[in-house]
């Protein structure tokens, strides 16, 4: 769907839209704040994140079909998102990144945002069996969803992906998450 939005001028025109937008926010502690939510969409700390996870929930919610899930998605994250690069390539946006990049391919541009939102997406998955409050839930839920989302402009607002590269790994990472998880309930069942 993102292929064919991208191959028409329309969504050409609002990725300028929205790039021209957020190159205006040059403010000090707009640009910090960015940064935050950059490191907590870097590779490092989406790994650390997993792994620091892992053991939490093996040893303090006993979790072991859980961990297997988590593996899964994760893996078929990783597969999907090899498969949607043979197929859609767009590259950076060829404006001037407000910061280095070091260790990002120009081949493997959404790779953070896919991790991103897959790491993030399971967590709040298991973490929500323990809580009993229903708005205990809603507030884990609605805290993860403004990380995963600042992450994601956070991306835009370095350069260092189009608006439409990240809507389309949302979206893509999101089905597939969706999809997995349905299947596990019914599994579970």
């Amino acid at each position: 769907m993102m292929c064919i939005l991208i191959s028409g001028e329309t969504f050409i025109h609002l990725n300028s839209i929205i790039l021209s937008y957020v190159q205006h926010l040059k403010f000090p502690i707009f640009k910090r704040t960015m940064k935050v939510f950059m490191f907590l969409g870097s590779t490092p700390f989406i790994i650390t994140l997993s792994f620091g996870s892992l053991f939490l929930l093996y040893k303090i919610f006993k979790y072991r079909t859980e961990l297997i899930l988590f593996f899964v998605i994760i893996s078929g994250s990783f597969i999907l998102n090899k498969i949607q690069k043979m197929f859609f390539s767009i590259g950076r946006p060829d404006l001037h990144h407000l910061i280095k990049i070091s260790g990002y391919s120009l081949q493997h541009e959404g790779e953070h945002t896919v991790s991103l939102i897959i790491v993030y997406g399971i967590l709040v998955f298991l973490l929500c069996g323990p809580i009993s409050r229903l708005w205990g839930r809603f507030l884990l839920v609605c805290i993860t969803s403004a990380i995963v989302l600042a992450i994601g402009i956070s991306r835009i607002y370095f350069r260092l992906n189009y608006p439409s590269d990240i809507i389309g790994s949302y979206f893509t990472m999101g089905c597939w998450l969706v999809v997995t998880l349905y299947f596990y309930w019914r599994w579970k069942e």
